[in-house]
């Protein structure tokens, strides 16, 4: 686009080649260039992605007392913290922003930013407004948010009650040799996704590929290393394939060389030269042989012998317990006889029944014999045991 300015005549042109979003302000207006405005509604923002952020860069002209923005190029920032709390310039980030200014839009300078993001919103647009006060102070910078999921977009401009949503914009056509070169070397660090250019057939092959974090001399080099790695698996394989028919060849020569010299082989064996063994030395050896597995004998026939003597003494063992516990009821039954109180019956009167004579040794005897007391009441009818 070229803007003509005629001193003399007082005389200027707007871009003829344009395309009109929503309705024509009636103040500030916006005009971008159809490379700057592709390269920001294309870009992709991944789903762990907050947003992408970017400056606007053009120049601003006063036409018949009419402020029109011209938006020539987009610059995306890599380097700013994006998040849905807040979104931070830090102190590295204007450097490289100026950086880039310099390198790719000479003559170009910082009018306004730009959001893509599915997460901010309008509903967040005081944390915005707080970001383009403290990073964008000039009166005339503006401001483009873009959702990808809903496709809304628009333009805001200052005002005294902060960003203002524009009614409308423009979307101009030229060559912009500048973006496209931004475009061509910085697509696969910002991302940009297909379109198929129906509505005004201007998209460029430049936003065609989707963002790929490798770019196209890593791309080459890989391309080279997968032919180099092919070509040294196919030689791999032909050596592979000659070692094997080598190793078959030999075998069969082995073979056949085995089954003719296998007389040769024979006599060589008969006549090798044995050498002989002293027969004491062979006696000694099955007499130490022996002497071991008589040892073994005794030693198991002795464990044995005492393994039968502790089964019999168990044996023993348990019969004795057995012949206890059967005598034990009748022994116990011929230590005491029952007794049946009598109304009036006291403890010493049971002694002196019994015992013959009344005495506290009697008494105790009775009561540890039944496991009771001096107080424990004698009911009658009641049974107790009267030791012998």
């Amino acid at each position: 686009m070229e803007i003509i300015y005629d001193d003399k005549k007082g005389l200027s042109k707007l871009p003829k080649n344009i395309k009109q979003i929503g309705t024509e302000p009636d103040g500030r207006r916006v005009y971008i260039e159809d490379y700057a405005y592709s390269f920001i509604r294309e870009q992709i923002v991944d789903e762990d992605e907050t947003g992408l952020i970017g400056v606007l860069l053009g120049e601003v002209k006063i036409i018949e007392d009419i402020t029109y923005i011209f938006v020539k190029g987009a610059a995306a920032v890599t380097n700013a913290a994006v998040s849905t709390d807040g979104i931070i310039f830090t102190e590295e980030t204007w450097p490289v922003v100026n950086g880039t200014v310099a390198g790719y839009f000479d003559g170009l300078s910082i009018v306004g930013w730009y959001l893509v993001s599915n997460k901010i919103t309008s509903d967040n647009m005081y944390m915005i407004n707080k970001t383009d006060s403290d990073n964008f102070a000039d009166g005339n910078d503006i401001f483009f948010m873009v959702n990808p999921s809903s496709r809304d977009e628009a333009f805001y401009e200052k005002s005294e009650k902060g960003l203002t949503e524009l009614p409308g914009y423009v979307v101009y056509y030229e060559r912009n040799e500048k973006m496209q070169t931004y475009m061509t070397e910085h697509r696969n660090e910002t991302g940009v996704s297909e379109k198929s250019g129906k509505e005004d057939g201007r998209y460029r092959e430049l936003i065609k590929e989707r963002k790929n974090p490798v770019s196209r001399s890593v791309k080459k080099h890989l391309t080279l290393v997968y032919c180099l790695s092919m070509l040294l698996i196919i030689v791999v394989l032909i050596i592979g394939v000659n070692s094997i028919n080598n190793y078959d060849g030999n075998n069969k020569n082995d073979k056949n060389g085995q089954q003719a010299n296998a007389g040769v082989v024979t006599t060589e064996e008969e006549t090798v030269p044995v050498e002989t063994v002293p027969a004491d030395v062979t006696t000694q050896a099955e007499e130490t042989k022996k002497q071991e597995e008589t040892k073994k004998k005794e030693e198991t026939t002795k464990k044995q012998e005492e393994t039968k003597k502790k089964e019999e003494t168990t044996k023993k063992q348990e019969e004795t317990t057995k012949k206890q516990e059967q005598t034990k009821p009748a022994q116990t039954e011929a230590a005491y006889q029952n007794y049946t109180i009598q109304q009036g019956d006291t403890y010493y009167k049971i002694c002196e029944k019994f015992y013959g004579t009344q005495s506290s040794d009697g008494v105790k005897k009775i009561l540890d014999f039944n496991g009771l007391t001096t107080s424990s009441e004698l009911l009658p009818g009641s049974t107790i045991k009267i030791p012998n």
